[in-house]
Order: structure tokens, then sequence, then C-alpha cells
């Protein structure tokens, strides 16, 4: 390449990085005031959990069993471990 040639190749090298340093800046904003919901004019109404969660319906608890309803795996078969493997 020419020497002017090379000085355009990296001046648009640079440019490109540049540009996409600010598009992942302001992706980035963007996201973090999603997120939130501050952003301006988006609609969003933020409210805070105040306490434990609560839907207004009964809740009743039960004791879990006192035996697993299903028994633990067990292999059927064995295998011959290769030599070498020991």
């Amino acid at each position: 390449m020419e020497p002017n040639q090379q000085k355009i190749v990296k001046l648009l090298s640079a440019l490109i990085a540049a540009s996409a340093v600010v598009v992942m800046a302001v992706l980035a904003v963007a996201l973090n005031e999603e997120q939130t919901g501050t952003g301006i004019g988006t609609g969003l109404v933020v409210t805070e959990a105040g306490g434990g969660m609560s839907t207004g319906v009964t809740v009743t608890t039960t004791t879990p069993p006192a035996a697993l309803p299903i028994p633990v795996a067990k292999p059927t078969m064995k295998a011959a471990v290769p030599k070498g493997f020991r």
C-alpha cells in the first residue's frame, strides 16, 4: 500500500472503533434506564416492595412426608474397567 492509502485505512479504522465505543455506551445507558424505569417519557410506573410479598390469597402450609416417595436409583449393571485406567 502507498503511504497515503495507509493513512486513510488507519483513519477509517480509528473512526469505526470510536463509533463502536460510542454505540456501546449509548446502548449501556439505554438498557440501564430501561431496567430501572428512569427513562424520560417511558410511561413506566416504578413501584418498590415495602415488605413481604402478599397476593391476598390465603396460604396453608403442610408438613412434608418423612420418607422420600421415590427410592434412590441404583445401577442394574456394572461395567468392567479397561486396562490402563486403574
